[in-house]
């Protein structure tokens, strides 16, 4: 019989990382994965001579060599060896909306960034700081909180958490009198979510805000599946193993403890199992149902399943010197409101605003000589494209993904169209096949405001009911966020080193 201390099913971004801190401590360890790669979502793939980053703009809390962030320092703990780039620069924003368009872009650094606020609408540079202390507080608060390393003199911050999380971050704005149109300046990382902020808990808004102006971003120099592949070495050079091409068909539950996995046909068992995959597959697929607690399918049922994307992938033959592209990352917005940019998310894709990266900005080398490549995104509820007829498919995609190129032509003058080499269109459908999440959702769970990452903290020991059985990924307390997904997986075995549960 085999017996293992871990067994992970998926070798996503929190299934890397827990098999990456497990053997790291010694745990016998095994990693399952359905797909022949590791990496989920970070990986890349290759059309003619470009090599295409499917999912990966940046990754948060990074920070540089000299100033490492959390992500950086979460690596390096692992081991693993990848090499990161350092982003300086948030983004650059423009809103075509004819009753508050702008055109700003934003630097990293707290000061910096509130002096480019300040030329926009004077006297509100120093609103937006006190927006940021106040998240930075928060912040600090909310990590003793999670591991119960609380002082008395702490009850002050703990109450700035709560307000901060228990309020819409329209609201917490409005209470720092910070004007509507900066508002909408400094929120567009709302999409990185999938929650507006007249819905998005205050605290996740400036939390998002804060790493993003302190560290920077952190993008991996040579694509991010070179990252994900780190993480396998480590693994392995640890003594863990990696099955690929080995989906798991049943988690092995007997008096409300997990304690094994079938696959192919073949019973593996452990002390510990961890999901990075969906809970709406581990209850309804993967477990027999006579052992599912009522609990959890209410659970399931009552969280809305998040966002997915429509992603335009271009190889341009042309540099982006050439084209005259400076920024790595541009919002361009139809509305300037997040709410009525996310209410476009009920559409197929292509109306309300995009996301476009050029990843030659910050690594000029990730493209052949004389080429830079750009993706364009925009996130859509992935049900609404479950509802086209597969021979009406391609030419849907095709005509989303030249209306997405279009708003960004005219929105920035830039011309494309003409040097396109090389055209890659992914859709829910694209993301359904390939991560295997409902409606092809990256983002996990809607991250509302009865659902946030703070109620989801406080509430997890509870809503554990079957022992030994843990989730990683973005659908658990951490949310979405690279970050939040790898920090998930770390997090798994430290509860399971404390033997907690």
């Amino acid at each position: 019989m085999e017996k293992y201390d871990v067994i992970i099913v998926g070798a996503g971004n929190g299934g890397l990382s827990a098999a990456a801190f497990a053997s790291k401590l010694g745990l016998r360890t095994l990693l399952f994965e359905s797909h022949n790669i590791p990496g989920g979502a970070v990986t890349s793939f290759r059309r003619g001579r470009f090599e295409f980053e499917p999912s990966v703009h940046e990754i948060c809390e990074v920070g540089s060599e000299e100033n490492p962030g959390n992500t950086r320092r979460l690596f390096a703990e692992a081991g693993v060896d990848a090499k990161l780039v350092h982003e300086n620069t948030c983004y650059r924003i423009i809103s075509t909306d004819s009753k508050m368009p702008f055109d700003v872009k934003l630097p990293c650094g707290i000061d910096e960034f509130c002096a480019v606020l300040e030329k926009e609408v004077p006297g509100c540079g120093e609103k937006v700081r006190k927006f940021l202390d106040y998240t930075k507080i928060s912040m600090d608060v909310a990590e003793r909180l999670a591991v119960k390393k609380v002082k008395f003199g702490d009850i002050k911050a703990a109450m700035n958490l709560l307000r901060m999380a228990s309020y819409p971050s329209d609201k917490i704005m409005d209470m720092f009198e910070i004007p509507k149109k900066i508002q909408n300046i400094i929120t567009p990382y709302w999409s990185y979510q999938g929650e507006p902020t007249s819905t998005m808990n205050g605290f996740l808004m400036g939390l998002m805000d804060y790493c993003y102006i302190v560290d920077g971003a952190g993008l991996p120099s040579c694509f991010s599946h070179e990252l994900s592949l780190s993480f396998d070495r480590i693994i392995r050079k640890n003594g863990g193993k990696i099955f690929y091409n080995s989906p798991v068909s049943k988690i092995l539950v007997k008096r409300k403890r997990a304690y094994g996995v079938v696959s192919q046909g073949k019973e593996y068992y452990a002390d510990n199992i961890i999901c990075n995959c969906f809970p709406n597959d581990v209850f309804v697929h993967l477990i027999e149902k006579k052992y599912v607690p009522k609990a959890e399918i209410k659970r399931i049922n009552a969280r809305k399943i998040a966002l997915s994307f429509v992603n335009v992938h271009l190889g341009l033959n042309k540099t982006a010197q050439e084209l005259g592209i400076d920024d790595y990352t541009t919002f361009i917005v139809q509305k300037a409101d997040s709410t009525e940019q996310f209410n476009c998310c009920q559409e197929l894709g292509g109306e309300g605003w995009i996301i476009a990266n050029n990843l030659n900005v910050v690594i000029p080398e990730c493209s052949p000589k004389g080429t830079c490549h750009m993706s364009i995104t925009s996130a859509v509820y992935g049900d609404n494209w479950g509802k086209i007829e597969p021979k009406d498919y391609r030419k849907t995609k095709f005509r989303i993904a030249e209306k997405m190129i279009d708003y960004y032509e005219k929105s920035t003058g830039i011309r494309i169209k003409p040097y396109i080499e090389e055209i890659e269109v992914a859709t829910p459908v694209t993301y359904s096949r390939y991560l295997g999440t409902p409606n092809g959702t990256a983002y996990g769970y809607q991250c509302s405001d009865w659902d946030g990452i703070v109620v989801r903290t406080m509430q997890k020991h509870k809503e554990r009911s079957i022992k030994h059985l843990y989730f990683v990924g973005a659908h658990t307390e951490g949310s979405v966020g690279y970050n939040q997904t790898y920090k998930s997986g770390k997090i798994a075995i430290e509860e399971i080193m404390n033997g907690k549960f």
